[in-house]
């Protein structure tokens, strides 16, 4: 009965009812794409940082760095001596250091060259078929890279070079698949995963060019050292022919010079919390190395983020307001075209609690399809925006999650409306019965 008297009121002034709707949809939609937006974007930072303590590359942005070489969404800021990197590597305070190499991708997938600690240890990931790499130029591919590009055990593929958008392919160079991950919603799920030994084979099967890794030979070192620039310059040739499509990945490997080769980063975890104060000073004083911490970075990079959150908080609140005193008016206004309504109700037998309640109802039902309507809008949002991440970004964000403060935001419109609809509920329950009727008569 009282429901029915409510949605009668309700659909009887389409526009006004309408507007208040549409209003608290409003705040529901920019409340709630923020906090779906944040609360992922939050989760997979804690996720994808693992723990790391340390990262060390080359000299540049420390926030570039980190957020290259653990969340992959930025350019390298260069390379590194990997043998330099021994002291690094063996220091006591170090419980791991896992490499990282970049620089080529498959259709503006990263390929990275790192150990397998960073399967196992790193994102604990679990195989969903095949294997794990042992040779040179096998790749392990995480679970989104082998669903979007349709990739399967024993296929092959070439990289090409850059991290985005492929300047030219390694046509000498082809990988194989041999693994596919199961997903585990870390930045693994969109990378595909090899060796070192594999990025130093694809890059020394090609002459030395700018930009890349600038292996080099034994023999190369060699003749750079006696200053004959001439004889260099017909080596690369030579060089060339020596690192074709015919010869072996351990063939290539044995020509290069250890000492010479080069990775991107390390990523470092202590097992002393003395390691704090020791490797970073070590890594910043060696030549052409940096070192940035992760969680130092990031809490700079979220405050810098904040303050267009809480922008967009704020907005909420204030378009909240204006849906909350749009209801007000549009209520109190229906009241004074309802007075002699109300008036023969309570003259039928309606009790003044009936009248009272009908309106606070009515107030509910407004807050609730605001709500429902909001929440909608908001995961479809969501979802529609997370395919353009994925497209740009490779990074799996979804609109069909539910977030516990969903909750809140649901009580939340119910006190909405319930505070919107009490004054003019108030009102209706002080009527005169006789006044009223008598103005009728009169």
């Amino acid at each position: 009965m009282l429901f029915k008297l409510s949605w009668k009121n309700i659909i009887s002034k389409p526009l006004t009812s309408g507007l208040s709707i549409l209003l608290i949809s409003a705040a529901i939609i920019i409340i709630l794409i923020t906090l779906l937006t944040s609360f992922q974007i939050n989760e997979k930072f804690e996720k994808n940082s693992a723990e790391i303590d340390l990262v060390i590359g080359a000299k540049g942005s420390r926030l570039q760095l980190v957020l290259c070489n653990i969340y992959h969404v930025d350019q390298p800021t260069g390379n590194i001596n990997y043998a330099k990197t021994s002291i690094i590597r063996n220091h006591p305070f170090v419980k791991m250091a896992i490499p990282i190499s970049l620089g080529d991708n498959y259709k503006s997938y990263r390929i990275v060259g790192t150990d397998l600690n960073y399967i196992d240890s790193l994102y604990k990931g679990q195989l969903k078929f095949g294997r794990k790499w042992n040779s040179p130029l096998e790749v392990v591919l995480g679970s989104s890279v082998a669903n979007k590009l349709g990739l399967n055990i024993d296929d092959e593929f070439v990289g090409g070079h850059g991290i985005g958008e492929s300047i030219h392919s390694h046509d000498e160079s082809k990988y194989k698949v041999v693994g596919i991950l199961l997903k585990n919603n870390s930045v693994m799920d969109n990378l595909i995963l090899t060796s070192l030994e594999s990025v130093w084979v694809v890059h020394g099967v090609e002459d030395k060019e700018k930009g890349s890794f600038n292996l080099k030979s034994k023999n190369e070192v060699e003749d750079s050292h006696q200053g004959h620039e001439h004889h260099d310059h017909d080596h690369d040739h030579h060089d060339h022919d020596q690192h074709g499509p015919n010869q072996t990945p351990a063939a290539i490997l044995k020509a290069l010079d250890k000492k010479t080769l080069e990775i991107t980063s390390l990523l470092i975890f202590y097992n002393s919390p003395r390691g704090k104060f020791t490797v970073p000073g070590m890594a910043n004083n060696a030549e052409g190395m940096m070192a940035a911490e992760p969680s130092i970075e990031i809490q700079q990079l979220i405050q810098l983020i904040e303050p267009a959150i809480s922008v967009l908080k704020n907005m909420s609140f204030l378009v909240i307001f204006i849906a909350s005193f749009s209801m007000f008016v549009a209520m109190l206004n229906s009241l004074k075209n309802r007075k002699y309504e109300i008036a023969l109700m309570r003259v039928l037998g309606a009790s003044k609690i009936q009248i009272f309640s009908s309106i606070i109802m009515e107030g509910l039902i407004i807050s609730i399809f605001g709500f429902l309507f909001g929440v909608l809008i908001s995961h479809i949002g969501m979802e529609i925006f997370s395919s353009y991440l994925s497209e740009s970004y490779h990074y799996d964000f979804t609109g069909f999650i539910w977030l516990e403060i969903e909750w809140v935001l649901f009580f939340g419109c119910l006190l909405i409306g319930m505070i919107s609809a009490l004054y003019p509920a108030t009102k209706a329950y002080q009527i005169d019965i006789s006044k009223t009727l008598s103005k009728i008569e009169s």
